[in-house]
Formats: C-alpha cells, sequence, structure tokens
C-alpha cells in the first residue's frame, strides 16, 4: 500500500521497539517504549525504558522511532566495546536531542525541503524538474501514466467492492482528476519549500473544495491516504456508472500485468546498463542471479510472482555448490539434477545473500515501473552470517609473518623475473594498511599522491575513464601510511615520474575489469604456494582478506565506527552524519586510524634501494 505521496507504508515492523499512545484531556501524543538487551540490562539495573516523540502523528511517530531504534543501537554498541560509559538518564538526554532534531527533520523529508538555504533551493530544483518531468510524461507518455493511475484506482475501488467499468465516462473523469491532484501536490511542496505555505490543513482543504469530496478538515488533522481514498470513492465522481456490489467484483487484469518476468529480467539488464555506470562484470553477475531464478522457478507472467517463490529460491541456494559454473562435477548440469547429487560443500551465507539481493534489486525496479503492486517477495528471504562467514577472511599474526617473509616475499616479487614484479612488491603492502580494494590500489596515478596538510594522501577517485569506484562512499582522501613512507614509496614515485610515466603501477594493462588481473592471480598462487589457501581450509583467504585484516586491528583498537566508515568508504550510518555531516580531514584519520594500525613485522628487511633497482 502507498500512501498519497507515492510513500510505501505498512511494510515496516519494528523488533523490541513499540509506540504506546498517550492521553491528555486535550490531546494526546506517543511514546516509545525501549526494550534493553540482557547483555546491558545490568549495567542501566532496568529491562526498558520510555521516552516521548513529542507527537500524536503515528506516522510521523513510526518514522521516528526507525530512527531512533538505529541510533539506540549504536549507543549500545559503544558501551558494549567499551568507548562510552553512558548512564541510562545519559541515554535518555541523547534520544531526547535527536527526537527534537527528527521532529522538524522528518517533516522536510515529507516535504522533500533540505534545513540550509542551499539545500532549500537545491529542493526547489528538484521539485521543480520533478513536476515537468511529470508533464512532460504525461505528454509523450499518456497511455502509460493513464494505465498506472488505472491500477491504482482499480485496487481501491476493488478494496471497497465497486464493480469496474474502465471504460466508462465517470472512471475517465476520475482517472483525471488524480492526475489533477498529483500536478497539486508539486505545487504545494513547492509552497511548502519556499515558505509560502506551512499549513497542511489549508492545503487539505483546498483539495476539498477543488474536488468537492464533502468533507472538512477544520479540527481534524487527516492523513494524506485517507484523502486519496475519499477522492477515489466520492459518489460525485464515480455517479451510477460505477455501482456497488458487495457480491461481485470484476476482475480487470491489465495487460501489463500479464508480461513475462523474463522479459522484466531483460528490460532492467537493458535499462541497469543505459542509466548507471556499471562495470560489465557487475552486471553479469546480476544476469547470472536473474537467469537462477528462472532456472529454480520457471519463467511465468507478473502478475502470478508470490512468496512462495522467493522461498523456493532461498532454499535452492542454500543447497548449491559455490562453484557450480566452473566445477567439472557440476559444470554441465541443471539445477535439478544437481539437488539430487550428494552436495558437501554448499555456498556460504554472504554468497546466498548477494543472490537474493540482486534479484531484489530487480523486482524493485520492476514495482517502480508498476509492474507489479506486492511487496517485494525477496524482503526477509536473506540468511543469517554464520560464525564461519563472520571470521573468515582475516590474517592472523601468524600468517602475516608467513605471507611478508623475507624470502618467501622477495622471491615472488622483486626477485621475479615477471615484468610487474614491481607492482606485486607494493600491492599487499598497500592493502595491509589502507583497506584499500584491489582494484582502488591497481589504478593509482601518480597525482593521486599528494601531500595535503602537511601529510601525504591517497586520493580515491574515478577521474579518469580507466577508473572505477564501487560507489560514491567509496571516493575519500585516507593518509598514506607511515610504513609505506619508510620502505620508499615516495622515492618510487619520483623515479617513476622521471621515467615520464602517469600511473604509479603502469606495468599492469587494462582489461575488461580494470587492472586486477594479474594481481589478483599473482596473489592467489602465492597464497596457494604458501599453504595458506587450501581446498579444505575451513577460512578462504585472498586479497579481499587484507581489508577484513585492517578493518579488525582498528576494532582491536577501539576505533569508532565514524572514523572506519570513513577510512574504508563505506556507508556511515545515523541520519544526522548522512544528511548533514561531512567525511572526517585526512589528518583526524590519520590520528584515529593510521597511526593506530600496526603489524608485528620487522618492515626494515623488506626495505631496498629504490634508486639502485628502478633507476
Amino acid at each position: 500500500m502507498r500512501d498519497f505521496w507515492g510513500q510505501s507504508v505498512g511494510s515496516i515492523l519494528l523488533k523490541n521497539t513499540y509506540l504506546i499512545k498517550r492521553n491528555d484531556k486535550t490531546s494526546y501524543s506517543f511514546l516509545m517504549r525501549v526494550c534493553i538487551p540482557k547483555d546491558l540490562q545490568t549495567h542501566f539495573k532496568r529491562k526498558q525504558f520510555k521516552i516521548s516523540l513529542k507527537s500524536g502523528r503515528y506516522k510521523v511517530c513510526k518514522r521516528m522511532s526507525l530512527y531512533l531504534n538505529d541510533c539506540i543501537k549504536e549507543i549500545y554498541q559503544e558501551i558494549r566495546m567499551g568507548n562510552k560509559k553512558l548512564t541510562l538518564e545519559e541515554v535518555k538526554s541523547i534520544l531526547k536531542i535527536e527526537v527534537d532534531k527528527s521532529v522538524l527533520h522528518i517533516q522536510h523529508i515529507e516535504t522533500g525541503t533540505g534545513t540550509t538555504e542551499s539545500q532549500v533551493l537545491q529542493s526547489l530544483q528538484h521539485i521543480t524538474k520533478e513536476e515537468t518531468q511529470f508533464k512532460r510524461t504525461l505528454e509523450d507518455e499518456r497511455k502509460k501514466i493513464e494505465g498506472k493511475v488505472d491500477r491504482e484506482m482499480t485496487k481501491i475501488l476493488k478494496s471497497n467492492g465497486f464493480n469496474i467499468d474502465k471504460k466508462s465516462l465517470e472512471f475517465k473523469t476520475l482517472r483525471k482528476r488524480v492526475i489533477e491532484l498529483k500536478l497539486l501536490r508539486y505545487s504545494h511542496k513547492k509552497d511548502y519549500v519556499s515558505g509560502k505555505q506551512t499549513d497542511l490543513n489549508k492545503f487539505l482543504n483546498e483539495c476539498d473544495m477543488k474536488f468537492n469530496l464533502g468533507v472538512s478538515f477544520e479540527n481534524t488533522l487527516t492523513t494524506e491516504m485517507e484523502l486519496q481514498e475519499k477522492l477515489q470513492q466520492s459518489d460525485s465522481l464515480l455517479g451510477s456508472r460505477i455501482l456497488r456490489n458487495d457480491d461481485e467484483v470484476i476482475d480487470t487484469e491489465d495487460e501489463e500485468n500479464s508480461i513475462m518476468i523474463s522479459q522484466l529480467m531483460k528490460d532492467y539488464i537493458e535499462t541497469t546498463r543505459r542509466q548507471k555506470d556499471l562495470r560489465e562484470k557487475t552486471l553479469q553477475t546480476y544476469t547470472s542471479a536473474l537467469d537462477l531464478f528462472l532456472e529454480v522457478c520457471g519463467d511465468f507472467s507478473i502478475n502470478k510472482l508470490s512468496q512462495k517463490h522467493g522461498r523456493e529460491f532461498s532454499r535452492t541456494l542454500e543447497k548449491l555448490p559455490p562453484s557450480r559454473k566452473w566445477d567439472k562435477r557440476y559444470k554441465k548440469k541443471t539445477v535439478k539434477q544437481i539437488l539430487q547429487m550428494d552436495v558437501k560443500n554448499t555456498m556460504d551465507s554472504r554468497s546466498v545473500n548477494q543472490y537474493i539481493q540482486r534479484c531484489s534489486s530487480w523486482l524493485n525496479w520492476v514495482i517502480k515501473q508498476g509492474y507489479y503492486e506486492e511487496v517485494n517477495i525477496f524482503h526477509g528471504k536473506s540468511i543469517t552470517l554464520g560464525k564461519r562467514d563472520r571470521n573468515r577472511q582475516s590474517f592472523d599474526e601468524k600468517l602475516l609473518k608467513v605471507i611478508f617473509n623475507k624470502n618467501n616475499y622477495f622471491s615472488k616479487t622483486l626477485n621475479s623475473p615477471s615484468p610487474c614484479n614491481f607492482p606485486f612488491y607494493w600491492i599487499p603492502i598497500f592493502g595491509l594498511h589502507h583497506g584499500m580494494r584491489l582494484q582502488e590500489i591497481c589504478q593509482l596515478y601518480l597525482n593521486d599522491i599528494y601531500p595535503q596538510d602537511k601529510i601525504w594522501v591517497i586520493d580515491i577517485n574515478d577521474k579518469t575513464p580507466d577508473k572505477k569506484v564501487k560507489n560514491e562512499n567509496s571516493k575519500r582522501i585516507i593518509p598514506l601510511h607511515q610504513t609505506l613512507i619508510d620502505l620508499g614509496i615516495l622515492d618510487y614515485i619520483r623515479i617513476i615520474q622521471g621515467k615520464g610515466k602517469e600511473r604509479l603501477f603502469h606495468e599492469l594493462n587494462l582489461q575488461r575489469d580494470g587492472y586486477t588481473k594479474n594481481p589478483s592471480r599473482f596473489f592467489n598462487f602465492y597464497l596457494k604456494e604458501l599453504n595458506i589457501k587450501t581446498k579444505h581450509s575451513e577460512n578462504r583467504f585472498d586479497f579481499h582478506s587484507f581489508r577484513y585484516t585492517c578493518n579488525n586491528e582498528l576494532i582491536q583498537n577501539e576505533v569508532g565506527i565514524e572514523y572506519r566508515n570513513d577510512y574504508f568508504g563505506w556507508v556511515q550510518e545515523g541520519m544526522s552524519k548522512k544528511v548533514y555531516g561531512k567525511p572526517f580531514e585526512p589528518k583526524i584519520l590519520q590520528k584515529h586510524c593510521s597511526k593506530v594500525i600496526s603489524y608485528p613485522i620487522n618492515w626494515k628487511n623488506l626495505k631496498v634501494d629504490w634508486k639502485l633497482i628502478v633507476g
């Protein structure tokens, strides 16, 4: 179900969080009851506590409680890590501050505004652009828009027991009125953002007068959904040709709803390839996931998609091997044939969830396009990461000493006849100390490493066509670790510059997936030769293990998540940080991250004179 603004409602359930209506003499408001986890009940000497949300609007309080629930989780985690010793009253004080900020902030979210002048101007531009696009779409694709509106109207009318004649004049008039209401919404949003209008009741009364609904909003705060339902149920608009009949409801299935899911999957991949700047390898992973869903559940019309298919797909994934397309035992077999075999090594939880997430992204697109009106069947189908999944892919001290042993390391890097021996030397050291992704390291240019505020930094970006980043959060500037400076990275850069090169690791050739092919192969073979990576190992190691190792090093040194998010290029948690905050400066990240990262390895043994070797 969607509200007046087109937002999805009724799909979010809170765990251990409850809204309590508190009645006063003249009005009412909501309280939020928060349960304290068992491991912290001794600390707070309470099992639960309450906090006022300072609002009587259920919708607003529901959204606010979601945000506060995330804040509470962060506070609990900080207490568990020993970073903060907060009392219950201090926790309440923090939450009260967030409540005061969130009341206004949620109002802004509902109307598409910001809180600063620049944000307001940006919002006005966005709303105007959205309104213009909507009007243009009405002109260019009227049939498609009308079909979408028809489906919204049909759903509400059918739920109220109306026979539906889509060819009737009254139904067409109703459609026109609904479109007019959507346009009126944009006008109101612009007035609200610019400060011309601040009273929602005034807008609702304007709708009442314009559409002759016969309702009054002077003393009641009617929700947008109620307004829409009243509009679509108005007898003055429906007339006599759409008659009430509790016994019979005409089931009118749109032609668009009969489209096959295979066609929608094809359209999704083509649209994604055209609109998003994604690597072909990434698109292939989505194609592979969707093809697997077709093989498991079959091809059928989108209107027949149900929760049963989501459950069947998830259960099947848990029974499949991880290397189905490459392993000789399974390569030429169908999913049905594989399920009949004795598969001992199945996909881990992370891989299963990746398949589900990709299919979920496809269905979200289908829902946005108006082909499917139910909830996403893949929501809630992810499986919990097991102990093995959480702890895998992190090198311990013993393994690090083996990997960076002078004899082992030099024989496969500097002493190797490979033309990429210098990149092979530097890339693992970059990964271990900065937690950078392999692609982020291999694509570095010489001008991506430069001094800033009296320290050397690494600028991770996609400023050239050959460079790719995972997402916008991956673009970041982090401090260059002192260990690399001690090993002579700055001397190495000056030598490469003197040779007229632009890229730090110019020996690596650009391939379909970037510059990572040879370094990835080298490191996998290196781990196999050291017997670190084996077929029967409980933990699976690869280059990404350095990222896990670096993160674990920061966690063990009690570095907060907010610093780690900016250091590794992750999405910041918490609404205030995401909306109002800026990334930490490299100097701050150096203090809280770089200077903390230290490993029990004698790096002096790996130091060489680069002028003699390269020059």
